[in-house]
C-alpha cells in the first residue's frame, strides 16, 4: 500500500501510457515507427517505466470510435479500455502506480465503486482513478444520451464521486436517493487497499473543473504550453482549496523528446511535424476545441485551421525538447516557477528504449535535489 505524502521541494513522475501509436503529436511517420499495440510490446513498455522511476502510469480513454481519419493512420487508436488495461499492467508490475479513466457521465457509481476496488485492491494499493465527465456528443450518443451541458456534467460527477466513496468506506449498506443517482446496498469485497481511499485525478482546468478537483480530487492535470500557463491554472486551483481545506497537487502535462547530441531532439521534432496528419488532427481537434473550455480559451483567436495544426503538433502541452542537460533544467525551471508536484509526459516515439532516454534526465534532477528514485521514498505517489 503506497503513501501519499509528497515531498513539495520535489517532483514526481508520470507516464502518460500511450492510448493508440501517437497521442497529441499525430505524426504519420511517428504512428508507422511505433510498436504493434499488443500484449508483449505493452507490458515491456510498462516493464520500462517501472525500471527508469517513473511513480505511475496515467491511462487516458473514451469510447466513440468516429474518428475515421484518425483511426486510420493510428492516431489515438487502438485504445484499449483503460480500466482493463491497468489490470494487466498491475500483473506485470511490482511497485508503480496505475491511472485509469472511468467516466461519471456514462456509468453509475456502484460500477466504478467494484471496478475501482478490484483494482486497487488487486494491486495493493497502486490504483488512481481519472474522473472523467466525458466532452463528445458523439460519446453521449453511443449510450443512447443526450449531450449534458459542461457544468451540469460536473454537478453530477460531483455526487457521483460521493457515492463512489460511501461505497467503498461503509460496512452498513448505504441509502442515497439524490439529484442524479440513487443507490441502495452495498458492493462485495474487496474494498480498496488504499487508505482512506485510492487516488483521484481531475483534468478539467475550467472554473466548473478546478472547483470539482479542489473538492474532490488529489492532483489536478494542469494543460498549457507555457510554465506561465500552468502557474496560471495553480493560482486558480491555490484560491479554490483554501475554500475547500484540501490539499490538492499541481500536475503539469507534457510531452519529451531526448537525444543526447546538442539539436538532435530539435532536429527530430521538426522533422515529425512534416508528416503531421492534416485531416487525422482535424477530426481530433475539432471534438477537442469544440468541448473542453480550456482549450477553447488558449486557441480562441486562432481559427479552427490554424488551431488544429497547432494542437496536432503537441501545442496544447509542455514541450521538453532537447539534451539529458537541457530537459532537466526545463524541468527543474518549472518546479521554481510552479508549485508543480508531479509531471506527467507523453513520450511521442515511445518504445522502452524511448523511456529510457530519460534515466540521464532524472540522474541530474536527482543531483540537483529536485527528485529522488521511488523505492528511496517507499514508492509514494
Amino acid at each position: 500500500m503506497k503513501s501519499r505524502s509528497l515531498d513539495p521541494s520535489e517532483l514526481h513522475f508520470g507516464y502518460f501510457f500511450p492510448s493508440g501509436k501517437t497521442n497529441f503529436l499525430y505524426s504519420d511517420e511517428a504512428a508507422s515507427t511505433r510498436p504493434d499495440m499488443n500484449k508483449a510490446n505493452l507490458l515491456a513498455l510498462a516493464g520500462a517505466a517501472e525500471e527508469v522511476g517513473f511513480d505511475s502510469m496515467f491511462i487516458a480513454d473514451n469510447w466513440s470510435g468516429h474518428q475515421r481519419a484518425a483511426e486510420r493512420a493510428g492516431h489515438q487508436s487502438p485504445a484499449y479500455h483503460a480500466p482493463m488495461l491497468a489490470m494487466a499492467l498491475f500483473a506485470a508490475t511490482e511497485h508503480i502506480g496505475v491511472i485509469s479513466t472511468f467516466h461519471t457521465t456514462h456509468h453509475h457509481p456502484a460500477h466504478v465503486a467494484r471496478m475501482g476496488a478490484t483494482l486497487d485492491a488487486f494491486s495493493d494499493g497502486r490504483w488512481g482513478w481519472n474522473v472523467v465527465t466525458g466532452f463528445s456528443a458523439d460519446e453521449a450518443a453511443l449510450f443512447g444520451e443526450d449531450f449534458i451541458e459542461h457544468d451540469e456534467r460536473y454537478r453530477m460527477a460531483a455526487e457521483f464521486v460521493e457515492v463512489v466513496e460511501a461505497l467503498w468506506s461503509e460496512e452498513e449498506p448505504i441509502d442515497h436517493s439524490g439529484q442524479y443517482y440513487r443507490a441502495k446496498g452495498r458492493i462485495k469485497l474487496p474494498r480498496p487497499a488504499a487508505k482512506p481511499r485510492p487516488l483521484l485525478v481531475s483534468a478539467g482546468a475550467s472554473p466548473a473543473g478546478t472547483a470539482f478537483a479542489a473538492r474532490h480530487c488529489d492532483q489536478l492535470v494542469a494543460m498549457g504550453n507555457t510554465v506561465d500557463m500552468v502557474a496560471g491554472v495553480g493560482g486558480r486551483l491555490a484560491e479554490q482549496t483554501t475554500t475547500t481545506g484540501r490539499d490538492v497537487g499541481l500536475c503539469p502535462f507534457s510531452m519529451a523528446l531526448i537525444r543526447e547530441g546538442e539539436g538532435e531532439a530539435e532536429e527530430l521534432f521538426e522533422q515529425l511535424l512534416t508528416s503531421l496528419n492534416i485531416d487525422a488532427t482535424k477530426e481530433i481537434a475539432t471534438d477537442v476545441i469544440g468541448s473542453i473550455e480550456s482549450t477553447q480559451a488558449m486557441w480562441a483567436d486562432m481559427g479552427v485551421e490554424k488551431a488544429a495544426k497547432a494542437f496536432g503538433a503537441a501545442g496544447s502541452m509542455l514541450k521538453f525538447i532537447g539534451t539529458p542537460a537541457e530537459v532537466a533544467d526545463q524541468i527543474i525551471e518549472l518546479k521554481r516557477s510552479t508549485d508543480a508536484v508531479n509531471l506527467l509526459i507523453n513520450f511521442p516515439l515511445w518504445s522502452p528504449a524511448e523511456l529510457r532516454t530519460f534515466t540521464p534526465v532524472l540522474e541530474i534532477l536527482r543531483e540537483a535535489g529536485v527528485w529522488s528514485p521511488p523505492a528511496e521514498r517507499d514508492y509514494s505517489w
